[in-house]
């Protein structure tokens, strides 16, 4: 663990540089969709100058931790007002890019913020937003087993385009028009998960219940429960009706008895996906798993996926291939969800010692490059990653997550 004094220049060095990443709605561009307030991007320099979904609320969890409420509060105000107009936060504000989302966190903002100044006139305007977007993914992402995938809603045109944006990062793209059009779509459903891209869906994301995705929205359910009772409209039981449903159906697919975790369900096949990945633990997080599974979880998955620099996106395996949310990898959001998920399960001392590798991951690559960086290799300690294109340097996701790790440790 890096000593106190170095802890707080990385702080310091966080708190001088959020400004570098907001932009204001007088700075759109014509490709871009218009946001109503100050929003956040992921880089202070050149890279990803776009409003994302999943790294925007883990920006928040370092913002709210170094006072920029107000801030936090704006990049929420603009996922309320996406959800208004399309339905759906979008992977990002490229008007070519609203046809898919990304692992939804709306939710999870929202109840941070309530918590932390409770105003529920606030909530209450928040709160249909929440409605309309548990439509979005039961309606245009549900499938037959009661569960949730990941999917997209693109114009042929736009799944053309976006074979040519990866067809420099995945080698097996094919060249005959309709197997380039299948294989394209899903790549795009991957791209909704933001493990893009992995080897957890076998090329097939659209086919398959992930786990983290249904996690989510279990957490999302209980979440919207919560605010209910908060608002006294007496739709809190319809809310909780629907995750328990949600938590028998995760058990019945996704649960592996022996294996002691979840799986990523592949509902075309009936059967589940052997690749162990991180998103375990975001069932732990929003509280899927029973105590049993929990500990399970821990002993087992924890087991394999923890290296001696945090924790790996998944465990070992080939792969002809080169996937960057692959072992042995680590990325910001995935140590935030190992560290929350054992926190809520009482695994203290399980979720310092990770909190403690992310702080000294970050700190030690900050000293030696004098930046902040997306993901990391968690098995050197160092920034050479297994990339799909050269990794940028960033704030958001990365600076969040450290200040949330320091807090764990009272650091």
């Amino acid at each position: 663990m890096p000593d106190r004094v170095t802890v707080e220049r990385i702080k310091h060095a966080i708190a001088d540089q959020w400004d570098q990443t907001v932009r204001g709605p007088e700075d759109v561009q014509p490709h871009e969709v218009p946001l109503p307030r100050p929003y956040t991007v992921p880089c202070p320099g050149t890279h990803f100058r776009m409003f994302f979904y999943w790294d925007t609320y883990y920006t928040c969890v370092g913002l709210r931790r170094q006072g920029r409420s107000k801030l936090a509060k704006d990049n929420c105000e603009n996922f309320l007002y996406l959800i208004d107009q399309l339905g759906h936060v979008p992977n990002f504000t490229f008007r070519e890019h609203l046809s898919r989302s990304q692992p939804p966190h709306a939710s999870l903002l929202v109840r941070d913020l309530y918590e932390d100044s409770p105003d529920r006139e606030w909530l209450a305007r928040a709160y249909p937003a929440m409605v309309r977007e548990h439509a979005f993914w039961m309606g245009m992402r549900g499938t037959h087993t009661g569960l949730n995938r990941h999917y997209m809603h693109g114009s042929p045109k736009q799944v053309e385009a976006f074979a040519e944006e990866i067809s420099s990062r995945l080698l097996d793209l094919p060249s005959e028009p309709a197997e380039r059009m299948a294989y394209t779509v899903h790549a795009m459903a991957e791209a909704e998960t933001g493990w893009d891209f992995n080897r957890r869906f076998s090329r097939r994301c659209g086919d398959y219940n992930p786990v983290d995705l249904n996690s989510l929205l279990y957490f999302h359910e209980q979440n919207c429960a919560f605010f209910a009772d908060e608002l006294g409209n007496g739709e809190g039981d319809r809310w909780r009706e629907r995750a328990a449903k949600r938590r028998r159906l995760m058990d019945s697919l996704l649960w592996h008895e022996k294996e002691g975790a979840y799986f990523d369900y592949d509902f075309t096949r009936g059967e589940r996906s052997r690749v162990l990945s991180v998103a375990v633990f975001y069932a732990l997080w929003a509280g899927v798993a029973s105590e049993a599974q929990a500990a399970a979880i821990v002993e087992r998955a924890l087991t394999k996926l923890e290296c001696d620099f945090g924790v790996a996106a998944c465990a070992p395996g080939d792969s002809a291939q080169v996937y960057q949310w692959d072992y042995p990898n680590g990325w910001p959001p995935s140590q935030h969800a190992v560290i929350r998920g054992l926190l809520r399960y009482g695994y203290h001392a399980e979720a310092k010692r990770i909190a403690e590798k992310y702080v000294d991951l970050v700190t030690r690559n900050y000293e030696a490059t004098g930046q902040f960086w997306e993901k990391y290799n968690v098995v050197t300690g160092g920034i050479d990653v297994g990339d799909e294109y050269a990794m940028p340097p960033m704030l958001g996701w990365t600076a969040g997550v450290f200040l949330g790790a320091c807090e764990v440790l009272g650091a």
